[in-house]
């Protein structure tokens, strides 16, 4: 975008007097980055957010993580000293027990020494910790083989003996044993750095370990946590401060750190929500890295000391619409009069697979492919993106076909009296709102009585909203939490996935194939993800867009941030112990 030089001018004034709360990011040793949205929490048991997990990576460190170059090149040791495979030893025979020697003289950044029973209890309080929409299923699936430590109706079902049993300290050793062999195990592992300090947490009120007391700790308000603004881990960086109120954090160099201290000795995290201000807070040098939206990209690539890297892989499956399909109608605004008829929409609007379908022949791709994501990006034709995908989506743009799909839906009641309801995205994400926007406008050319309207709310409320079932539909993104089909299977498709339970969308069908995609391999597989994708195409619980292409912007001159993998490759994190200021 061009403004006028007065506006520009007003705009950096403005901005100078925010960034005074901050070191210049030219300082040495100093290094900014620049975020649109505050981290939820640093607590590893209950980040499920990109910039909770962003912080978090720089704090606490995993048993093993993925290859230098590649996840595909296999495991690196971390915190374990060898990466279990079968031919060492480290792996059972049937795939069901693992074995991490736990290195010694790495010491936390309070200055303790990390002991196998600090790495056990990381893992079990990561289990047992079990939010609701938190990350606790990752370890739980693969070792106690559930989802939840609760069941449907909350009551919890867990067995503590048989947790405590599974992860176990031998010696010098930390032995996890599966329910069953689970061939991801190490990605999970590598994907999600957790290990923290016993006697610190319980010093500070967090699970002392014990069996009597876990259940005070499960699915707490995440609020509650400790490690919500405190941390204390084996990583390369240590919390200097957390701003509650800003959400502004300051790491620095952990000088006893195991490997050497890294070359930076600072890192500052800045939350500034305007995509535009960011973009100038890079120009100018207030910023050495900051995330964009593609729609930046050209402005950002006019900037003299900015280097933008383009065509850099992205793992997600970039903004897409989530039907829910049974939403709460009671005084929601969301959903009008909670009625069909012309004001509102009933709580099983979305439950009728006409409309479902409807709006996907409704919706404008070429649209958004050229306005938002500027001509780069690739449509996505499956919910798990995979060589074999179908060739072509099942969906497209076909105005008749969308108007014969909402001509059946509801007996042909929905077509003559219209509708009315909002579409939820966060307010800080532009893009979502120019997918609401291309929506809204693509049923109003349909039938003028269609009427969805944006509701952009903070990042905080829409969670709230899709926990409560109140967003008739939304808005959202996918990054899998670690590289295997399986994981992009059950987060969109089984009931207990990710973004199923929010939709309250269920197949007992899907759900007996995503459990299968885990155990089978080579054309196997293929036939049981090409069984999904025709559950997906028949029930289409999402309407999937586009999987985008990733780029960075940085300032120019850094060493280290040119890689287009690093530690945290599927995340397309910076690998801020790597990176030197010159």
């Amino acid at each position: 975008m061009i403004l006028h030089t007065f506006e520009k001018i007003l705009k950096k004034t403005i901005l100078a007097a925010v960034l005074c709360a901050w070191p210049a990011a030219f300082a040495g040793g100093v290094f900014v980055t620049a975020l649109p949205r505050r981290p939820v929490t640093l607590d590893p048991a209950y980040m499920y957010d990109r910039y909770s997990v962003m912080a978090a990576v720089n704090i606490y460190e995993p048993l093993v993580r993925f290859g230098a170059s590649s996840y595909r090149t296999g495991f690196e040791p971390v915190l374990a000293e060898r990466v279990p495979t079968e031919n060492n030893g480290l792996i059972s025979t049937d795939g069901r027990v693992y074995t991490f020697p736990i290195r010694k003289g790495v010491k936390f950044h309070d200055g303790t020494e990390m002991t196998p029973q600090d790495v056990r209890y990381s893992l079990l309080r990561f289990m047992l910790a079990d939010r609701i929409e938190g990350p606790s299923g990752l370890l739980l699936n693969p070792i106690l083989g559930i989802n939840s430590t609760r069941d449907k109706t909350g009551r919890i079902t867990l067995d503590f003996e048989e947790a405590a049993g599974a992860v176990r300290v031998d010696g010098a050793n930390v032995v996890i044993t599966l329910k069953k062999p689970f061939p991801a195990f190490l990605a999970v592992l590598a994907a999600w750095p957790c290990v923290v300090s016993r006697n610190w947490c319980a010093r500070h009120g967090e699970w002392d370990g014990a069996e009597t007391t876990w259940k005070n700790y499960n699915n707490r308000p995440r609020e509650n946590s400790y490690l919500k603004n405190h941390a204390n881990g084996t990583g390369p960086f240590a919390l200097e401060s957390f701003d509650d109120t800003t959400g502004q954090f300051t790491l620095g160099s952990h000088d006893l750190y195991w490997r050497a201290p890294a070359p930076l000795d600072q890192l500052v995290f800045v939350i500034e929500p305007s995509e535009l201000n960011r973009q100038i807070m890079l120009e100018t040098g207030d910023a050495d890295y900051a995330e964009f939206g593609r729609a930046s990209v050209q402005d950002l690539e006019k900037f003299r000391n900015v280097t933008v890297k383009d065509g850099l892989p992205d793992y997600s499956l970039g903004r897409f619409i989530a039907f829910s399909f049974k939403v709460e109608t009671g005084s929601n605004p969301m959903t009008g009069s909670g009625r069909l008829d012309g004001t509102g929409i009933p709580a099983d609007f979305f439950a009728d697979a006409d409309v479902r379908k409807g709006f996907a022949y409704a919706f404008d791709y070429e649209r958004y492919f050229a306005e938002v994501l500027r001509g780069r990006g690739k449509r996505l034709t499956s919910p798990v993106p995979r060589p074999g995908s179908p060739e072509k989506a099942a969906y497209y743009r076909d105005p008749e076909k969308a108007a014969a799909r909402l001509k059946t839906a509801f007996e042909g009641r929905l077509w003559e009296k219209g509708f009315r309801c909002d579409a939820e995205y966060p307010l800080d994400d532009p893009d979502a709102e120019a997918v609401v926007d291309i929506l809204s406008d693509s049923l109003k050319a349909l039938n003028p009585r269609f009427e969805v309207h944006p509701r952009p709310v903070s990042a905080e409320l829409f969670k709230q909203d899709i926990r409560a079932g109140r967003a008739p539909l939304f808005v959202k993104t996918f990054e899998p939490d670690y590289p295997d089909y399986y994981n992009y299977a059950f987060g969109l498709m089984h009931s207990e996935g990710l973004i199923p339970r929010m939709q309250r969308y269920s197949n007992p069908r899907a759900d007996r194939l995503c459990a299968e995609t885990l155990y089978k391999d080579g054309p196997a597989r293929e036939t049981v993800f090409s069984a999904l994708d025709a559950i997906y195409e028949r029930d289409i619980p999402q309407l999937l867009l586009y999987s985008p292409v990733n780029f960075k912007a940085y300032r120019s001159g850094l060493t280290g941030m040119d890689a287009d993998w690093g530690m945290w490759g599927m995340h397309n994190f910076p690998d801020y112990y790597a990176v030197v200021k010159p």
